[in-house]
């Protein structure tokens, strides 16, 4: 007759379905902490309006926002159309954001010429924080608004930096505020598109854009 040794290294049968329900609870945290954010799932990208204008878009949870029309034609000549300026700039739009810098946006100077670019206004602009460039002589910090068709003084995502020297589009609140296009660019049920939210013109002058 065989004889079943007790092995006190053995679960019990409690100790063992507290563990599971403890694996089970943790399992579920993970799951919770591992979901995106709103900010996570915006969506940067290259469209285009129904006349044709290239666009950068957001996807946001509310809808599709739109951020820059790409309307000037002076860099063409160079290789850098409006189609070209659009894909380049959405492209970093969403990089930036995929490494949480897009949280704000600010106009500044880079290499003498002025910029947009990511960050709150508290350090200089530099090539690894950079938007796009603007042509020498344009005052960065009036042209961020008029992107962004956003008044200076105006209750909305735009405020002065803590240096007071050049405004700060906060981006999370912009994405939240601007209106919800479709997908050609129009507001849901017109046929019209609504007021461009242009790149500025650029002077004449000479030198290329910096990206």
């Amino acid at each position: 007759m065989f004889k079943f040794l007790e092995n006190k290294n053995l679960m019990k049968p409690q100790s063992l379905t507290r563990i599971l329900t403890v694996g089970v609870i943790a399992l579920g945290t993970t799951v919770t902490m591992n979901q995106p954010s709103h900010a996570q799932s915006t969506v940067f990208f290259c469209g285009m309006t129904s006349d044709g204008t290239p666009v950068t878009l957001a996807s946001t949870r509310r809808g599709t926002v739109e951020v820059i029309r790409w309307v000037s034609e002076h860099f063409s000549g160079s290789g850098y159309t409006p189609q070209v300026r659009c894909e380049e700039v959405s492209g970093r739009f969403e990089s930036y954001k995929n490494r949480g810098m897009l949280n704000f946006i600010t106009a500044g100077y880079l290499n003498g010429q002025p910029a947009i670019c990511v960050g709150d206004g508290s350090s200089p602009c530099s090539s690894d924080r950079l938007l796009f460039t603007l042509k020498p002589g344009q005052n960065a910090a009036r042209e961020i608004q008029q992107l962004f068709n956003i008044r200076s003084g105006a209750s909305g995502p735009l405020f002065e930096s803590t240096g007071g020297a050049n405004p700060v589009i906060d981006m999370n609140k912009f994405l939240e505020e601007a209106p919800v296009v479709d997908a050609s660019g129009s507001a849901p049920g017109e046929v019209t598109p609504p007021p461009a939210v242009s790149e500025p013109s650029s002077p004449e002058g000479s030198g290329d854009p910096v990206w």
